[in-house]
């Protein structure tokens, strides 16, 4: 009997440390989900601003066909958006048009950094 004696700490600090990464790894996850919220609702604001500026566009000129629009018609609009807020700085936005050219999409992205993220591998 006394052989056993003190074996249930390894077990014990093998169940801390599950404990731990699970601990962290949920808040690695919360925050990664936080930051792409932010970034979705930044990303919203562009195309909201986008749209807008291409509404303008086409009430200003008669003449203008909805094919002729281009990204670089409302890229100024987006850029200003986007230098309104310290936050929203980094964010760069991809525009594409569809094959008929009646169809912009805007696409987002952001490099952030993780909190706890060097747990996990991604610094």
């Amino acid at each position: 009997m006394s052989d056993d004696r003190g074996s249930t700490i390894p077990l014990i600090l093998g169940f801390f440390l599950v404990a731990a990464l699970v601990v962290a790894g949920s808040i690695a996850l919360g925050d990664a989900f936080v930051q792409q919220r932010d970034l979705q609702d930044v990303c919203d604001g562009a195309v909201a601003a986008a749209a807008a500026a291409a509404v303008q566009l086409e009430r200003g000129d008669a003449t203008a066909d909805a094919h002729s629009l281009q990204f670089g018609d409302v890229g100024p609009v987006v850029t200003a958006y986007l230098a309104r807020d310290p936050q929203r700085r980094g964010v760069l936005v991809h525009a594409t048009f569809s094959a008929d050219r009646r169809r912009l999409t805007l696409r987002c992205e952001q490099t952030r950094t993780l909190v706890l993220g060097a747990l996990f591998g991604r610094a």
